[in-house]
């Protein structure tokens, strides 16, 4: 196992506390079958209880600026979390989410725009998209609470879905044995300066003994391995899945919390522009404007774009970047980590 140095890290900025959420995410787990059913209000109750006995066991902590992050599934995660949180008076100062799945559907018909504009999809599939799949739009998105697609634009979906270029449009997978990676001794797919075979090696790593007795992890002995996502047993409510998160967006812009959004210009999975699209949606809704709209750079390098929606809402385009922004594109992400905490602070 090779040494990974990370200098654009976010911990030399603040103090990180990172949570494994919900139950059957990386460490955690349950002695509860059942807990492994999980959904948006569970998980957020759940979260509620951590941060309540987190700040029981270190108290100091209270008086901090509390900032909430979180990537993909996190655009429902962390704004629940935020929300019910500032109903408990906690000291939340901030929101920051990473390619943030925030209208499913959506953001699962924005794929094929995207796809499309790079020629990943042909006109003909293209089209039938749009023909088949047009029951919904970002002015009726679940004006009832459950719309489904019809079966054959199901069908165009499941085929047009191009698995492989979900997380990362252009880099090619990595396709190393997980073993020989992990221990070095394969070479790893580096594409365009990425190292696409980081992601796996961690599964090795943290199932070696010795790792987790360092981590305090799988203290009870589980009897399965630690896996980076979600056990196989895990399940999650699919009405929650499909719920339109921007009324949780709207409830915190009117409680005044800064929220940056940022998205990679090569993820296929939550497309850039189908995020935009959204908050273009919410800053009408609540009559905020486009303040601004202008490109950004970083250490001479050009970064992306950045639009703000008067003094809470930003969203940054990060030019490069996949669907873990922070993984493919580490100097750009903690240039808008410090964007998001320290320079609001002067």
């Amino acid at each position: 196992m090779r040494k990974i140095d990370c200098p654009s890290t976010t911990a030399r900025l603040s103090n990180l506390l990172f949570i494994d959420s919900p139950i059957g995410a990386g460490w955690s787990y349950s002695k509860k079958s059942s807990d492994y059913n999980n959904g948006d209000d569970s998980t957020t109750k759940l979260l509620v209880t951590f941060m309540q006995k987190w700040y029981e066991k270190y108290p100091s902590f209270k008086s901090r600026d509390l900032y909430l992050t979180g990537s993909s599934y996190a655009g429902h995660f962390v704004p629940n979390l935020a929300n019910a949180l500032l109903e408990l008076k906690f000291n939340v100062k901030g929101l920051a989410l990473g390619d943030p799945m925030l209208r499913k559907k959506l953001d699962i018909l924005a794929r094929f725009d995207f796809f499309h504009s790079l020629g990943l999809v042909d006109n003909k599939v293209y089209d039938q998209v749009k023909k088949e799949c047009n029951t919904l739009d970002e002015n009726n998105y679940f004006s009832k609470f459950e719309t489904n697609w019809t079966n054959p634009c199901k069908l165009l979906l499941e085929d047009g879905h191009l698995s492989s270029k979900l997380f990362d449009a252009i880099r090619a997978p990595c396709e190393g044995n997980l073993t020989d990676l992990s221990l070095g001794k394969e070479l790893t797919t580096v594409s365009q300066g990425v190292d696409m075979c980081t992601f796996i090696r961690p599964n090795f790593y943290l199932n070696l003994p010795e790792v987790q007795k360092a981590f305090h992890g799988n203290r009870t002995n589980l009897p399965y391995p630690w896996m980076g996502c979600f056990m196989p047993n895990f399940v999650y409510n699919q009405n929650d899945e499909d719920r339109d998160m921007l009324p949780a967006l709207k409830s915190l812009l009117q409680q005044s919390v800064p929220i940056t959004i940022f998205s990679g210009d090569l993820d296929g999975a939550v497309p850039a522009m189908g995020t935009l699209q959204h908050l273009y949606k919410l800053a009408e809704e609540m009559s905020i404007k486009l303040t601004k709209e202008e490109a950004w750079s970083y250490e001479n390098k050009q970064g992306g774009r950045k639009y703000s929606f008067g003094d809470l809402l930003t969203f940054f385009t990060v030019i490069g970047a996949n669907h873990h922004v922070a993984f493919s594109q580490p100097s750009e992400a903690l240039y808008i980590f410090t964007d998001f905490t320290v320079n609001r602070l002067h």
